[in-house]
């Protein structure tokens, strides 16, 4: 029975910013954060993935992610776009079956 409610539990729980409004199509979006190298890291053991679980999540090379966590590199804007939409709904890795936990 709450699988047909799921839709507005999630509506809910995370209320939609940037949405299009049908009567005059404006679109509103908002740039993705630059993301540190400190942040990344601690997204990364919020998730609680090791450096190569992480990349293989995000489909990286494992070299990508040392060298974001160490400041070689700067993360793309599409992996930072990638990274708000996990510290946010960090579940989606589960729902989108990306990880499974195994007990």
């Amino acid at each position: 029975m709450l699988s047909v409610y799921k839709d507005e539990i999630k509506d809910a729980l995370y209320p939609k910013r940037g949405t299009v409004d049908k009567r005059y199509k404006i679109v509103s979006i908002e740039k993705p954060k630059a993301w540190s190298s400190s942040e990344i890291k601690k997204l990364r053991k919020q998730l609680q993935l090791s450096q190569s679980l992480f990349a293989e999540a995000l489909g990286v090379s494992l070299s990508t992610v040392v060298s974001w966590e160490n400041k070689r590199t700067i993360p793309s804007p599409l992996a930072c776009r990638v990274f708000d939409i996990l510290s946010r709904y960090p579940d989606i890795l589960l729902e989108a079956h990306v990880v499974e936990i195994k007990k």
